[in-house]
């Protein structure tokens, strides 16, 4: 088995240049992260995880930030022009990226910000070191230019891939890298570079790309359920939050996402597998990639922290167990699982005010909705009488109800001590 064989099994590869026998003649390899947001999301992961196993074969990875093409928009994969961003917001993020990036590989990288490079170039220069080389029928003929024309894009965007080219010129003249990686709809913009690099130098360089990663269902991965991404940052998406995202996937897809996401070596993935579909319902390889996943991300402490928490509450048969834990452990349970408060205490307040209140639903109407399905249910009691009391359900510890919304979502309200 080849090099590639190793990343084709792990399906991690779907498009690639002809590439050298051996790894170590690559020397460097890099991917490009525009910081459109201030936080990466699990959508920029699988790139990530392709650079590691690079890295596991002696090739030095490379992240750059693009802090001067966030500045522009990168038009693949869109069907209409991206909104411009503040610079002063594309610099704070871009910095924020690269905290986040320096602690997602186990061994040195090199984090770059292309600003440096790209901030201070001239328009004439740029034209003509870089765009003399590059005809506008090559371009054309990129599907991310060509599935634009009848719409429009701008000269801004159909720049783009001039701008990601230099930035593999860059990087091959400065740190000899001669491969550049990215998501599949970034084939287009990895292929200038290559054409960019052959004209300037007449040396050969490589590319590759991940495939886009969806559900056995056809949906496309890396969003919760109410369709928003799945951050890395704590404050947007909750280590719990983040844990159970992997804990819910369908047992169809965890062949894949094992091979894309985790770093156990291939015979301990696949003998993971053979041992969960053994016994699918304990849902061993869904619950060993969350663990795995969580405490790259969020580090060991906090990942033992939420698996305890999805086992107590997903686990516990009598509420009583969860009432009847250690303080610090009760509190931990609380602590990592979305927490919704009322702001006074009324013993008279119907489930349905009570949750529409404090946003757990946007509305009596969708409240009534899921009560009429049979979905929601209140420490352990489904609830089918919208006027029913919430103190009509006994607490926990006089002041918490466990929220559960269909078989996956669970929550906590909580009302002021008395």
């Amino acid at each position: 088995m080849t090099w590639i064989d190793h990343l084709i099994r792990r399906n991690l590869i779907q498009d690639f240049t002809p590439l050298p026998t051996t790894p170590e003649d690559i020397k460097a390899a890099y991917v490009g992260i525009d910081p459109t947001a201030d936080s990466l999301h699990i959508g920029h992961l699988a790139p990530i995880q392709l650079l590691y196993h690079l890295a596991q074969m002696g090739i030095h990875p490379i992240v750059v930030i693009g802090g001067a093409t966030a500045c522009i928009g990168d038009p693949s994969g869109k069907k209409s022009e991206r909104p411009l961003l503040p610079i002063e917001t594309i610099q704070i993020n871009a910095q924020k990226l690269i905290q986040q990036v320096q602690k997602l590989l186990p061994f040195p990288l090199t984090v770059v910000n292309n600003y440096d490079w790209l901030g201070g170039f001239s328009l004439i220069d740029f034209l003509r070191d870089v765009g003399k080389h590059i005809t506008v029928s090559y371009l054309l003929a990129k599907e991310t230019v060509h599935s634009r024309l009848e719409s429009g894009i701008s000269f801004t965007e159909f720049a783009y891939p001039l701008l990601q080219a230099y930035d593999f010129w860059h990087l091959f003249r400065e740190r000899n890298c001669r491969l550049q990686i990215g998501g599949s709809d970034q084939w287009g913009n990895i292929t200038t570079g290559i054409e960019l690099i052959r004209k300037l130098t007449g040396e050969e360089v490589y590319g590759m790309t991940c495939p886009l990663l969806t559900r056995s269902d056809g949906t496309k991965f890396g969003k919760s359920e109410s369709g928003e991404n799945v951050w890395l940052a704590p404050e947007k998406t909750s280590p719990y939050k983040f844990y159970q995202f992997w804990l819910n996937q369908a047992d169809a897809d965890m062949p894949r996402l094992l091979g894309v996401f985790s770093w156990k070596p291939w015979e301990e993935v696949e003998a993971l597998l053979a041992d969960h579909f053994r016994q699918p319902e304990q849902r061993k390889a869904q619950r060993a990639l969350a663990y795995e996943m969580t405490a790259r991300i969020h580090g060991e402490p906090i990942a033992h922290t939420v698996q305890m928490v999805s086992e107590i509450v997903f686990g516990a048969a009598d509420l009583g167990e969860i009432e009847a834990l250690p303080d610090g452990v009760f509190e931990a349970v609380i602590a990592e699982m979305p927490l919704f408060r009322l702001p006074e205490r009324e013993n008279s307040k119907t489930i349905i005010e009570a949750l529409v209140q404090v946003g757990f639903f946007r509305s009596k109407s969708e409240a009534r909705q899921l009560l009429q399905q049979g979905g929601l249910s209140i420490n352990r009691q489904r609830i089918t009488d919208e006027n029913q009391p919430l103190f009509g359900v006994k607490p926990l510890r006089n002041r918490y109800w466990l929220l559960q919304r269909g078989k996956k979502n669970f929550a906590w309200i909580e009302v002021p001590e008395i």
